[in-house]
């Protein structure tokens, strides 16, 4: 392939290839470097590449490959930022910790309890009763539909109430699973 032909390849499929990349990566910036690194790959690996039939199919398959390979390797590097950032939970004191830990009980202690009544008691039983829909519904001699009601409203109401807590109960869940895996592992 000579160097006129490769300018023409590339005119001719470069938005369209972008777009595909686009469609897998949702960003168009990325889209159009992941088309740059295809094209670059093609021109790199011209004298090696055997097609003769649909380059345009050759292309395509490339784009969807490497733009899956960059979704692994944006993935990969956010679980290595989210575990750095459990060791810096980790590395911080246990006092710390403990404090972060009780205030996000206290506050999902004080959420719970500004709920309605019978919205507070339907969640308490569900949640820290570990009682079945059905069995909370025959308990409290109301429809299973009610319970549902009372359920969503009471997890809407807390989604809610702890917003400015959601961060810090994340890292909390993230530490208190990590730690568990890594016991796991070491067993």
């Amino acid at each position: 392939m000579t160097e006129s032909q490769f300018e023409q390849l590339f005119k001719e499929h470069f938005t369209s290839l972008s777009n595909v990349a686009y469609a897998v990566v949702k960003d168009h910036d990325q889209a159009k470097d992941i088309a740059q690194q295809v094209f670059i790959k093609f021109w790199d690996k011209r004298d090696s590449v055997n097609i003769d039939d649909n380059i345009k199919a050759y292309l395509k398959r490339a784009i969807v490959n490497t733009s899956l390979n960059h979704i692994e390797k944006v993935k990969k590097l956010k679980l290595e930022d989210d575990f750095k950032t459990l060791q810096l939970i980790d590395s911080d004191s246990s006092e710390a910790r403990e404090k972060n830990i009780v205030e996000a009980e206290k506050a999902i202690k004080i959420a719970v309890a500004n709920l309605p009544d019978k919205c507070q008691t339907v969640f308490s039983l569900s949640r820290y009763e570990g009682m079945t829909n059905q069995e909370i519904s025959d308990y409290l001699e109301v429809s299973i539909k009610a319970v549902e009601k009372h359920i969503s409203r009471a997890l809407r109401e807390l989604r809610e109430k702890l917003k400015p807590y959601m961060n810090l109960i994340s890292i909390i869940i993230l530490f208190e699973v990590g730690l568990y895996c890594f016991n796991l592992f070491m067993i």
